[in-house]
């Protein structure tokens, strides 16, 4: 494997010495120059250098802080936002408990009120105080206006 492997690199080396001229001395000596022309493919003795500024855009550092102010400030209106709703949830399940008092109280109300208006109460209460059923039914009668009125400025 080492015999393949210095194989490889004395073939590397020949080409790279076929393909760069030697070195020339003296006034009859070529510049050799790097631009961004054309330049036909194939030609010997130019290196076209890729333009890496157009592959790779650089972020500025004002875009970074930026990105993550917003970041931030979106973060803190999100627990903001679920604290919010939390305490809602708190207090509409406050009232909840609140309501349900009042429509119990509410019920327990009724039924005193359904229980003390009973007609066997009542009568029990009554005979208690003295009062008793009448034994005969009562009579009907006209009054006129004048004996009404004479009765009412006597009183």
């Amino acid at each position: 494997m080492s015999k393949k492997l210095a194989e490889d690199i004395e073939e590397v080396l020949h080409r790279a010495r076929v393909d760069t001229p030697a070195k020339q001395e003296g006034p009859g000596r070529e510049n050799r120059y790097i631009y961004n022309g054309s330049v036909p493919p194939g030609s010997i003795g130019y290196a076209i250098r890729p333009n890496k500024k157009a592959a790779r855009r650089k972020v500025s550092t004002f875009n970074i802080i930026l990105g993550l102010f917003g970041c931030g400030l979106a973060i803190i209106l999100y627990v903001s936002n679920i604290i919010a709703v939390n305490q809602l949830a708190f207090e509409v399940s406050q009232l909840q408990a609140k309501y349900d008092k009042v429509v119990n109280a509410n019920a327990v109300l009724s039924a005193e009120i359904n229980r003390k208006s009973g007609w066997e109460r009542i009568a029990r209460i009554a005979t208690q105080m003295g009062l008793k059923y009448p034994t005969e039914q009562a009579t009907r009668f006209d009054v006129e206006e004048d004996e009404l009125e004479k009765a009412q400025i006597t009183e």
